[in-house]
């Protein structure tokens, strides 16, 4: 459980950060992205040059995207001693440092840089090289970058500040939610969400006043985020006071994500508490979608109790689907229960789709109910499940109803789902029904069954009807579905036709 929670929490912070900083490629440089390697290469390609020097900056650039760092690094460390006046010495400054960065030695990396920027201040790696500075965590260029105007680097520098200076950094943020400046949007948000990831338990009291007090809806539900991440009780209760005095539903929303992602009790017996409570449809359904995500036998067992209590079927039909997202054997049975014995249809068949959504787990009990279903309703929402599930017994169960049930309408819908199973053995198989059937709405549905097909095969079965078949009706079909089709072959085809 903790190893899915902690997966879950990494995704949501990367998706934050991802926000402010994906909107400038050089911070990607810095990381070791496709980018870095695409401008180098753009960069050797442009050049023509036959003159040593360009050879061995070839031989430099064949080494990062080698990723054989060392030698690149020496490579591009002798192309600086042996041609110091070339007009390329800017861009093997950066790719030595980047190279010694990729190696772990920051400090060494930082000397070139630091050369690149004071000597060449027009080149076209300078923004490169100032981004690995506040990187790797030099204090002036930090320092430099939180001054500048420019919204990207306040990022990447206020990302590196609190890696340098937690107390600084969190300092800095709250200065940053004082001000309002228009011309950086993304910082304010990219700062509450580096707070949430970096300042461990000292970001509490901030983050909980941010989530209370900002204006800002965005701010607040990154806050909340951020302190459903933090798995202690202090946190637990503040979120619950807020809930409780908060009206705005996007951010109830979000404390209730906040509990469910929290390894807490008294989270989760908040969650457990909104969601027996039937005020607020809209809020209870969320709150189940969230207890869901819980894999504790009490979350369970409240699910079960809320949906055998509960007569709305908004709610019992939420229960089911977070059910069928829990890989327990009791909420498994609970699934099979209902899809056997429910007091509505709507209930078994929402839960026959769910169990379909396990695939072949749920196959051997999904035949065994249409064994003994009575209900064409019922078998309808099993004939959906069969053609749901990638497995051979499925396919094999939709060609026997679609050849044996006692009902021509079960038998059109089974022939009608096999075209979601679209196969050259699937394909023969209708063909062979086609072949033998003689009822001739049923052979219609098989036309529009093969219609949608993809082999070639059903497009040549289509063709030998509209030339052959005994129906007029049915060779109109057959030409109609080749129209549709678009194929070349029923296409030539009916050009022939035509003449």
């Amino acid at each position: 459980m903790m190893q899915i929670i902690t997966l879950r929490r990494s995704m949501t912070a990367l998706a934050i950060v991802g926000i402010s900083l994906v909107a400038f490629s050089y911070s990607r440089l810095v990381y070791g992205g496709d980018q870095d390697v695409t401008k180098l290469n753009r960069f050797v390609q442009a050049s023509k040059s036959t003159a040593p020097s360009m050879k061995m900056f070839r031989e430099g650039r064949d080494l990062i995207e080698a990723q054989d760092w060392q030698r690149a690094s020496e490579k591009f460390s002798a192309f600086i001693s042996e041609f110091p006046k070339d007009k390329d010495v800017d861009a093997a400054l950066y790719w030595y440092a980047y190279s010694l960065q990729k190696q772990g030695k920051k400090d060494e990396a930082a000397e070139p840089l630091l050369r690149l920027i004071k000597e060449y201040r027009n080149s076209s790696w300078r923004r490169e090289a100032e981004a690995m500075l506040v990187v790797l965590g030099r204090g002036e260029a930090i320092n430099q970058a939180l001054e500048k105007d420019n919204c990207e680097v306040k990022v990447l520098a206020l990302q590196s500040l609190f890696e340098a200076d937690e107390d600084r950094a969190i300092g800095f943020v709250s200065e940053v939610l004082k001000t309002n400046r228009a011309d950086c949007p993304t910082l304010k948000q990219a700062a509450v969400s580096l707070l949430g990831s970096h300042g461990g338990p000292r970001s509490v009291p901030l983050l909980v006043d941010i989530a209370r007090n900002q204006t800002d809806l965005k701010l607040r539900l990154t806050a909340i985020r951020r302190l459903g991440e933090q798995e202690n009780d202090t946190v637990a209760d503040e979120l619950i006071k807020l809930y409780d005095n908060e009206p705005t539903r996007e951010i109830r929303a979000q404390i209730l994500r906040a509990f469910a992602e929290m390894n807490n009790p008294r989270a989760e017996g908040k969650l457990i508490a909104i969601a027996r409570d039937s005020r607020d449809l809209e809020l209870q359904q969320t709150a189940i979608r969230r207890l869901g995500e819980q894999h504790g036998e009490a979350s369970l067992s409240e699910l079960i109790k809320i949906f055998d209590t509960s007569t709305t079927p908004e709610i019992r039909s939420q229960i089911l689907r977070a059910l069928a997202e829990r890989d327990d054997e009791r909420a498994y049975a609970k699934l099979l229960e209902v899809a056997r014995r429910a007091d509505t249809p709507e209930l078994r068949v929402e839960a026959i789709r769910r169990m379909a959504e396990r695939g072949t787990r749920s196959i051997d009990d999904l035949l065994s109910l249409y064994a003994t279903e009575k209900s064409p309703e019922i078998k309808q929402g099993l004939i959906r499940a069969y053609a749901e599930i990638d497995d051979p017994r499925a396919i094999a169960k939709l060609f026997e109803i679609a050849r044996n049930d006692g009902t021509l309408e079960l038998r059109a819908f089974a022939i009608r789902r096999l075209s979601e199973h679209d196969s050259p053995q699937v394909t023969q198989q209708l063909i062979t029904l086609y072949d033998a059937e003689t009822n001739p709405d049923l052979k219609a549905s098989l036309i529009r069954t093969l219609g949608e097909s993809h082999d070639v095969t059903a497009v040549r079965k289509l063709i030998a009807i509209a030339r052959n078949d005994s129906s007029v009706d049915l060779r109109k079909m057959a030409v109609r579905v080749l129209g549709e089709s678009r194929h070349p072959e029923a296409l030539k085809f009916l050009e022939d036709l035509l003449k």
